[in-house]
């Protein structure tokens, strides 16, 4: 081998200039469209409302959104804890109330203003008149994360102009209105988004508990349990199919959360795919498509209040129409029937998970997944941080156990808080105490997984992946310290370590969730809802225009709860509306495939988004690049949703079709996909000078 091409194998190339100018006018340009969009074009007919307020209160999701300062009808909203910002009709109560333009003359010092110059100051622009352009920042950081292959650049540029754009929907009275357009949207970014996200309760728990199960599987890894579990998962033998089934399997079984689902199977899987030269992106996938999907469907978890809930508003709206949907027995149809009715119809997890399966058995792979089994087959740009675990836990004897043990400590602490904080809830007491009209209990009347089910969709999952975190990374010390297989203080340098390579992406995390925050306050779900109401169509086609709707939002927002909070309830009253007409077992069947398509979609466009806090946790827990897990993911994830949207809402819905008919025919579909397009990877030192 020449010299030339030596230097090609073991070099890193820098960036290139074209690169960097076009990363660079990239977002000057961006920035430009933000701050053009952010200049108020006030009229006569622009609609005097709130400024954007989270439009569900979801358990997850939970990111910083515009409050309410007053209950008053065209009052101004404010950002969480900001008393900076007042506006409204009246400032006080009573006599002596200071008016609006009195109140905003004296904040900015302009007294001798006119009132056809306050006029435009007391209408803050409607954020949902800007119609479809609410997707703009959404699609520029998809498409710069593309171009760039850099994650946090393209966040930074998409909470940037994201709050351009809700700049004028602040009152004038706001601060961040007041501090002028070049520095009012950038504050409101920073001090107000970012910020935000980071001092948000849930969001903290949610940091805090990943940096520490990065400091337990730091310590695991120099203890010699890291290796111990390889030796006890893989055998003696090197097979990456049953490495990967046996991850398929894990994720199957944590099903009660999605979060930790990732932060279980991820960490404990991740030296055992190292083992038998699988990529991190296969894990990750793996880790991410057993995650939501899992969730989303388990009869017992934390999502299945919550979906129940937002059936259940529809139900209740439709009520207080005075109508109301049947099922075959003449009954009223309440929101737990709808649940488990629409379980069958959710076509894209069921596929999801099925095509997880085949690719795990099959080991055949398509798209950049099969780039990335190459390449470490080849042994090209190994992990380092896999090579580091590796390398300090040479030093120690390999045993099973202290791994295992931290390992399984994590999983019980986790869902014995989940039960006890379930139980401790205000919803499952109240739901204990309900007394039927002969007197008797109607909690005892309920199955047991339905208690189950109530307790743990009442309980805090933060909480409870906290203190197993917790819990799990103290028993990782002590039983190093008991079994002296190492020092207490290397066993805690290599869990700082661990904490460190945790770091980068709890960064995306926090801009993924300041994006999820500024687009929702952008009311990007009302837009969809009215687009949605505006399309005349059959109801035959309404799981599938469901489906895509569901489907955009959650991928631009990268909430799957808050897509759910919005769209579920407006789904059911128009499946009600359109079904009025259809005889009753076609009606039926068209409410449960309209609600499991707004379900199903809002889990594939949190799964495929670069900006879902669970697509980012999964990259974390399986020490993957997250612009490699999200760009290796979205073809399976594509393929699944086709399948899903032909062959199962299409079939079923439009063509009458039993559910199972859709579901086989896109079992099917997947098959033959993975036997035409997919190949078994093989090593190629071709690659070794390629970008990732």
């Amino acid at each position: 081998m020449a010299d030339t091409d030596w230097m090609k194998l073991n070099v890193k190339r820098k960036p290139t200039k074209p690169t960097r100018w076009l990363l660079l006018s990239f977002l000057a340009g961006s920035l430009v469209v933000g701050f053009s969009m952010a200049t108020p074009t006030w009229g006569q007919d622009t609609p005097t409302q709130s400024a954007p307020a989270k439009s569900s209160d979801e358990p997850k999701d939970d990111d910083p959104s515009m409050a309410k300062t007053s209950d008053n009808e065209g009052e101004s909203v404010a950002p969480p804890g900001d008393h900076r910002i007042e506006s409204g009709a009246t400032t006080g109560d009573g006599a002596g109330a200071t008016t609006a333009e009195d109140a905003i003359s004296e904040r900015v010092g302009l007294d001798a203003l006119s009132a056809a110059q306050l006029e435009p100051l007391r209408e803050p622009k409607d954020p949902t008149s800007y119609g479809r352009w609410v997707l703009l920042p959404a699609l520029l950081t998809i498409i710069l994360a593309i171009l760039t292959r850099q994650v946090v650049p393209a966040l930074v540029v998409g909470v940037t102009i994201a709050s351009y754009m809700l700049l004028p929907c602040l009152a004038a009275a706001n601060t961040y209105a007041q501090s002028g357009k070049l520095v009012g949207g950038f504050r409101l970014a920073a001090e107000h988004y970012v910020l935000g996200a980071i001092a948000d309760d849930d969001h903290i728990k949610i940091m805090v508990f990943t940096l520490v199960i990065g400091f337990m599987v730091g310590v695991i890894g120099r203890n010699g349990g890291t290796r111990g579990m390889v030796r006890l998962v893989a055998g003696k033998s090197s097979s990456p199919r049953r490495c990967a089934l046996t991850a398929w399997l894990a994720g199957l079984f944590v099903f009660f959360d999605d979060y930790a689902n990732s932060m279980i199977v991820g960490p404990t899987m991740q030296p055992v795919f190292d083992r038998v030269k699988l990529s991190r992106a296969k894990l990750a996938y793996i880790v991410d498509s057993t995650a939501a999907p899992v969730a989303s469907l388990a009869l017992i978890g934390t999502w299945v209040g919550a979906e129940i809930g937002y059936i259940q508003d529809g139900l209740d709206a439709v009520a207080a129409k005075g109508a109301a949907l049947l099922d075959s027995q003449g009954n009223v149809i309440t929101g737990m029937q709808a649940f488990l009715g629409s379980i069958p119809y959710r076509f894209y997890p069921i596929l999801a998970l099925f095509l997880v399966f085949l690719i795990a058995l099959t080991g055949r792979d398509f798209g950049p997944m099969k780039r990335s089994e190459r390449k470490i087959l080849s042994k090209i740009d190994p992990d380092p941080s896999a090579e580091s675990s590796e390398t300090a836990s040479k030093r120690a004897t390999a045993t099973w156990w202290l791994g295992l043990a931290p390992v399984f400590l994590l999983v019980v602490s986790t869902i014995w808080v989940l039960v006890a904080t379930g139980l401790s809830a205000e919803g499952t007491a109240t739901a204990m105490s309900a007394v039927a009209p002969d007197g008797s209990s109607t909690w005892a009347a309920h199955s047991w997984w339905e208690r189950a089910g109530t307790v743990v969709s009442n309980a805090d999952s933060y909480i409870a992946i906290f203190y197993g975190a917790v819990f799990s990374a103290i028993a990782a010390v002590l039983l190093t310290m008991i079994s002296r297989v190492c020092s207490v203080r290397d066993a805690v340098d290599a869990g700082l370590e661990g904490m460190s390579r945790m770091f980068p992406a709890v960064v995306i995390l926090i801009l993924a969730w300041s994006l999820s925050a500024v687009l929702q306050d952008l009311k990007l779900g009302e837009v969809a809802v009215t687009q949605l109401r505006s399309l005349d169509f059959q109801a035959m086609w309404l799981p599938l225009a469901v489906f895509i709707c569901a489907a955009i939002v959650s991928f631009a927002t990268g909430t799957s709860w808050g897509t759910m909070g919005i769209l579920c309830p407006l789904t059911v009253m128009i499946a009600v509306e359109l079904a009025v007409e259809l005889e009753p077992a076609r009606a039926l069947g068209i409410f449960y495939a309209s609600v499991g398509s707004v379900l199903a979609g809002a889990v594939f466009g949190d799964h495929c988004s670069p900006i879902s806090d669970t697509t980012v946790l999964s990259s974390i827990a399986s020490g993957c690049r997250h612009e490699e897990h999200v760009w290796t993911q979205i073809p399976y994830a594509l393929v699944a949703a086709i399948a899903g949207m032909g062959l199962g809402d299409v079939a079923c819905s439009v063509y009458g079709q039993p559910w199972y008919y859709g579901l086989g025919a896109g079992a099917l579909f997947l098959l033959l996909v993975v036997f035409v397009l997919g190949r078994r990877p093989v090593p190629s030192f071709e690659l070794a000078d390629a970008g990732p």
